[in-house]
């Protein structure tokens, strides 16, 4: 079987979803699968995902030239400058810009239809609703390869996306399939674009870690963050928990992982709070060896999104038996149970603080919380568990793909009994 992932672009190492692609195109790659990656726009140097690509000996190709990409970007930082300097007008020309965009993207759809051809992948799975999915989509459809379309968060979120989303539906009905992943992301899914009629629930793979280290007992309790450091993803709220606990607890620290427009606040707010000694800010990291690292030297795991599909932070944490702290917002209830964390509600640092504060009190709970995480891990995200689903997922849409073409089936029922195993077992809304 040869499956080809797409995507718009690679969007820097704190892109969940690029995190997704590669993670399902190494998995079936290493279980005797050919598995391909194609994106419309060139990658950045030293990109991490495309470094990981290389490595594994799985093809990377673009669509769009090295100075179409380059002017696109360009482009859209002036886009951003306009709408700081002219801020009434921001909606207006980001609407603009971004119809602009879609308009330059459908352009290539005579190209990546004639790369299909040429290629001819059994199935090809888009990932995200970003500005090439429609064009990818339709060149599928036109080039006769059955797609398929997952939907890594909540449809038409974060605000702000709404325009982007509605341009998207148009094409889901040219979809063979369309998967989410975790069972109440499926059903957000169908209430919000109930035109997409089913739904199959696919989980992530996260990269096991064999062997991981505990951490070595300290007087501090250190939590960790891990993402774009942007208003939805919390940091702020995190830093106001993190006050408010350390007045009770003195002996705890807090450390981000990642970047973003909120850096340079969060190390004033740290200092003007006095907490400067005790608040970390490590940049973003770029290989799997800086993440285990950074997972192993933490003992709680924090994200206080205030939207979220299923966060791969969340998981990686999981995976290193670490106890959880989240919002209550999209999928994340789907992974983290009472037994491995605990839910606070989104923007409220009181309630997250006293989640902190309880975890930063009672070690015997931090690890029994970690050792559960590190078993529903085990349970629902190793590639072991996820690869068989997929697998199905993808044959399934192919025999129906061959039959509404006057094909025959060649999969009906095949690895159907190693399924069962998965808690989200046949799934489909």
């Amino acid at each position: 079987m040869k499956i080809l992932f797409c995507k718009n672009s690679f969007a820097g190492p704190l892109s969940g979803a690029d995190e997704i692609v590669v993670s399902y195109a190494l998995a079936l790659k290493a279980a005797g699968y050919s598995t391909s990656v194609l994106l419309v726009h060139q990658t950045a140097n030293n990109d991490p995902f495309a470094e990981r690509l290389r490595a594994a000996n799985v093809p990377l190709d673009t669509l769009a030239s090295t100075t179409f990409s380059t002017s696109l970007a360009a482009a859209r930082k002036l886009a951003i400058r306009a709408m700081r300097a002219f801020a009434p007008a921001s909606g207006l020309i980001r609407s603009n810009s971004r119809k602009l965009v879609f308009e330059l993207l459908q352009r290539y759809q005579a190209a990546c239809c004639k790369y299909l051809k040429r290629n001819r992948p059994d199935v090809m799975h888009v990932m995200t609703p970003d500005p090439g999915a429609v064009m990818l989509i339709r060149a599928a459809h036109e080039a006769g390869i059955p797609v398929v379309y997952q939907e890594v968060g909540i449809p038409f979120h974060p605000p702000g996306f709404e325009e982007v989303y509605e341009r998207f539906v148009t094409v889901l009905p040219l979809c063979a399939g369309v998967a989410a992943l975790s069972p109440i992301l499926a059903q957000e899914l169908l209430r919000v674009v109930p035109q997409v009629g089913s739904a199959q629930v696919v989980p992530l793979i996260s990269q096991d870690h064999n062997g991981i280290r505990p951490r070595i007992p300290s007087e501090r309790v250190a939590f960790g963050f891990a993402g774009r450091l942007e208003y939805l993803k919390g940091p702020l709220q995190l830093l106001d928990a993190f006050y408010i606990a350390h007045q009770s607890q003195p002996e705890i620290e807090v450390r981000f992982a990642g970047d973003g427009s909120q850096r340079k606040e969060i190390l004033d707010l740290s200092r003007r709070m006095g907490l400067k000694d005790k608040c970390s800010l490590i940049g973003v990291y770029r290989t799997l060896q800086e993440r285990s690292q950074f997972m192993q030297e933490i003992d709680v795991f924090v994200l206080p999104s205030l939207t979220e599909g299923t966060p791969n932070a969340i998981i990686e944490a999981m995976s290193h038996a670490k106890p959880i702290i989240a919002t209550n917002v999209g999928g994340v209830p789907d992974v983290v149970t009472d037994d491995v964390g605990i839910l606070v509600p989104p923007n409220n640092p009181k309630a997250l603080a006293n989640a902190m504060g309880r975890l930063a009190a009672d070690m015997n709970l931090r690890h029994t919380m970690g050792r559960a995480a590190r078993s529903r891990y085990e349970q629902f995200f190793t590639s072991s568990v996820v690869l068989p689903l997929l697998i199905d997922f993808y044959e399934n849409l192919m025999d129906k793909h061959a039959a509404t073409n006057g094909g025959h089936s060649k999969h009906s029922q095949k690895g159907q009994a190693n399924l069962k195993h998965h808690p989200w077992f046949n799934l489909t809304y």
